[in-house]
């Protein structure tokens, strides 16, 4: 079984998305900025209840989401590489950590980094996707908890003595989003919204990684 850069890096994304998707349920407004399954839901919550503030908070995430997916056609056309992705969706995360440093995050500016963060995640969503690593999503884990089960469940009925490397990668990818959750739960307490920096450190990490792979 051979780990290559492409998987450390999908499962990096994968504890990326769980401390910046805490720091915008915790920190910012109470919704997601990467499970937009989640915020679809909140979505259709506020709407029977008429509570607008989180309405609106759920509909932003959603648009900067999609804005996110845009963008990365325009980028795809330009190089084609998850790498350049990446590096924008990098750019957008230390903004918003400028800012936060920078600013009192209250209101308007609350908002405005929340339609950043969510541009960021839905670029990383394309980006791992473009990894085509075991079929994971680095922002999506319904479907990888279900294909990690699924692969558990056939290498039982084969009485196979050892699981196959996609099913290693979607456990890890579960367990690194969890661990990215908690520890940006944990860091929310004690450092607030910086916090992010967290994000930024780790996105540093699968930037050299693929850099290395490219020189390589």
């Amino acid at each position: 079984m051979q780990i290559k850069r492409d998987h450390i890096a999908i499962l990096l994304l994968c504890a990326i998305s769980g401390v910046i998707d805490v720091l915008g349920y915790i920190g910012l407004s109470h919704v997601f900025t990467a499970n937009m399954t989640g915020n679809i839901v909140l979505l259709g919550i506020d709407i029977g209840d008429a509570r607008q503030v989180v309405l609106s908070n759920a509909a932003l995430a959603l648009v900067g989401f999609i804005i996110g997916i845009v963008s990365t056609v325009f980028i795809q056309r330009k190089s084609g590489k998850s790498r350049s992705i990446l590096t924008w969706e990098f750019i957008l995360i230390l903004l918003s950590a400028v800012v936060i440093l920078l600013m009192p995050v209250n209101g308007t500016v609350s908002s405005i980094i929340l339609l950043i963060l969510s541009t960021a995640m839905g670029m990383q969503t394309i980006a791992g996707r473009n990894l085509k690593i075991a079929g994971l999503s680095s922002t999506v884990l319904t479907s990888t908890l279900a294909a990690f089960v699924e692969g558990l469940m056939g290498a039982m009925q084969k009485n196979a003595q050892k699981l196959s490397l996609d099913t290693y990668l979607r456990g890890g990818a579960i367990l690194l989003y969890l661990l990215g959750a908690a520890a940006g739960s944990l860091s929310e307490r004690l450092i607030g919204l910086h916090t992010i920096w967290i994000g930024v450190a780790l996105l540093a990490l699968v930037l050299l990684l693929q850099r290395k792979k490219t020189i390589e």
